[in-house]
């Protein structure tokens, strides 16, 4: 069927569908609550915005609930506060989609909303009553304000969402630094929000003489710019959405309807001439279809933000490594409690047991002994070593105190190695699975997961691919090898891996910066070189010939304008601030 349009040139039509004349205005009045949640639930039905973020909710949720760990162990309530909740319809899908992956880590599920409109709330909650969650399921919808300077509650979440709403904060920032501080050690922040592609274009244009302001005029692209401003670690999503606005250009009373939600006021009491701008403004944006539908595309903007992690203390005098990587590890998780809750697990009174896989020259097992302190309970531990050179072992060797217990000495992979299945009760690898070709992965993973007892925990820490670790040999294959080469494997190979394998796993994310003054050359050229490309430049040779890369200077890497141009995206006020996230992946037994 063929959709009529409504000519622009002759407006008459269009204006005896709205207020008649002596009801308009020069400036539009706010949208009451009512014609609010009239004009929000049409714009939300013509719009595919809900649909996708939802989809993308569905497709993500596992890494959700992934980047959550419990430094006690002891929460199994893996909680949610959603901010501006709306009618809960988004929500909803949440709680469908996180139900059938708790178990077996968290046994509840508690989910918290927000949302003071009261026809809004009212919708969500007979949209409740109709649902049918399990008895470990907990959904509360509160008539409250989340109030940055003001909103304090004492439970703290595994997950907050903040859902369409940050356009109607005063101090955008503050709202999601507010939120930060309700969400535990290891969790985050989930903010969606509308690009500036779309109706903000329109807003832009036309706001400000429609209803006298643009205080609620805010993109995804301001949202970045925060972030970026701010230096806060974040993810950031893309997802395609678009709006039909064929009931706008016919000018019906729907269509004003929706426009209103758009502009953030009641266009039916807006100056005509005023009104006919703004739709001529939806006419030009618009595609048409053969069919006659015609539609805005309004992608979102998805922001994923770690909670910030506990103070670290100082570093230790005795701390001489030139870099704070394993400071960060030792300090930002529960060693000790960990292997106390081990030495209590033993199924017998042998000493636990622990294998170190790729244990280099024993940095992790220093910086373990110069910050860890064990319980007095555990008084033995037997340390066995494993790495392709048998020098870093002879080194790490060396750095073996009480309780740990030299144990055995494998010079190999752990690919090659033959190891006793069923046998450790801690094992990890630290910044050791850069090199292990992507592959190899799945049968290297189930290989340590058959090495632990039925009690065991398994731990590997690894940057992710954002970290300037791995980020920063991606740039040099792309600047001077044409993109060729393969690049570091990176935690997210491994949480991947582990998936495929259904080995059970838990993350816990570490992010830190690695400050080096600009005119360090030494520590510089340490850190570009060494720590971070050491390995790259080496990967398809044997360890032993790791002592080449002494040959690559700095000057080789800068002497490119590109590479030089994403080094200097890093400095502030003449510091280099690399950043880092590490992932710290616990798994247990097959």
């Amino acid at each position: 069927m063929k959709i009529q349009y409504k000519s622009l040139e002759n407006p008459t039509s269009l204006a005896s569908e709205r207020h008649s004349p002596h009801d308009q205005k020069f400036v539009a009045p706010p949208l009451d609550d009512k014609f609010y949640a009239e004009s929000y639930e049409l714009r939300k039905a013509a719009s595919t915005m809900t649909v996708a973020a939802i989809e993308w909710f569905r497709n993500n949720v596992t890494v959700l609930l992934e980047g959550s760990y419990s430094r006690s162990h002891q929460d199994d309530t893996f909680s949610v506060l959603s901010i501006g909740s709306g009618e809960g319809d988004i929500d909803l899908e949440i709680i469908q989609s996180l139900i059938p992956r708790l178990n077996p880590r968290w046994k509840q599920l508690n989910y918290v909303a927000l949302e003071p409109n009261p026809i809004h709330r009212g919708r969500f909650l007979e949209r409740l009553d109709q649902a049918s969650f399990g008895e470990n399921v907990e959904v509360s919808v509160r008539d409250e304000y989340f109030e940055p300077s003001k909103f304090e509650s004492q439970q703290k979440y595994d997950l907050v969402l903040l859902t369409h709403v940050l356009y109607y904060f005063d101090e955008p920032y503050q709202a999601i630094q507010s939120a930060l501080t309700q969400t535990k050690e290891g969790g985050q922040v989930v903010i969606v929000h509308q690009t500036a592609t779309g109706i903000p274009q329109i807003q832009g244009e036309h706001m400000l003489e429609a209803k006298g302001n643009q205080n609620e005029m805010f993109t995804a692209e301001d949202i970045r710019g925060l972030l970026d401003t701010k230096s806060h670690p974040h993810q950031y999503h893309h997802v395609d959405a678009r709006l039909d606005v064929t009931e706008c250009l016919q000018g019906l009373e729907n269509g004003v309807k929706i426009m209103s939600f758009c502009m953030e006021c009641d266009l039916r009491q807006l100056q005509e001439a005023k009104f006919f701008k703004i739709l001529q403004a939806f006419w030009r944006l618009a595609e048409i279809e053969d069919s006659g539908k015609a539609f805005i595309n309004e992608p979102i903007g998805v922001f994923v933000l770690p909670a910030p992690s506990v103070t670290v203390e100082q570093r230790s005098p005795e701390d001489q490594d030139p870099v704070i990587d394993y400071w960060q590890l030792a300090q930002r998780f529960d060693w000790s409690g960990t292997f106390l809750s081990q030495y209590h697990r033993r199924k017998s009174s042998s000493d636990l047991r622990l294998l170190d896989v790729a244990c280099g020259t024993g940095r992790w097992l220093q910086a373990f002994s110069d910050y860890i302190q064990l319980d007095q309970e555990i008084d033995n531990v037997v340390y066995d070593c494993l790495d392709p050179c048998g020098s870093s072992i002879s080194q790490a060797s060396n750095k073996i105190n009480l309780p740990f217990q030299q144990g055995n000495q494998h010079v190999n992979t752990i690919q090659g190695a033959k190891l006793e299945s069923n046998a450790y009760d801690l094992l990890w690898s630290m910044h050791g699975f850069y090199m292990i070709p992507r592959q190899d992965l799945k049968p290297v993973l189930k290989k340590c997961a058959s090495l632990l007892n039925d009690t065991g925990v398994g731990f590997i820490a690894l940057a992710t691919r954002k970290s300037f670790y791995v980020d920063f040999y991606e740039q040099y294959l792309q600047i001077f090898k044409d993109g060729k080469g393969e690049g570091f494997t990176s935690a997210e190979d491994i949480i991947e891996s582990l998936g495929e394998c259904g080995i059970q796993h838990q993350v816990h994310r570490i992010f830190y910066e690695e400050p080096i003054k600009a005119d360090d050359y030494a520590a510089l050229e340490h850190y570009i070189k060494n720590e971070a490309t050491v390995n790259c430049f080496n990967k398809d040779k044997e360890a032993e010939q790791l002592s080449e890369s002494k040959n690559i200077t700095l000057e080789d890497l800068l002497s490119h304008p590109e590479m030089e141009l994403y080094l200097n995206s890093l400095l502030r006020n003449s510091v280099y601030y690399f950043p880092e996230e590490i992932w710290l992946i616990s798994f247990n037994a097959n």
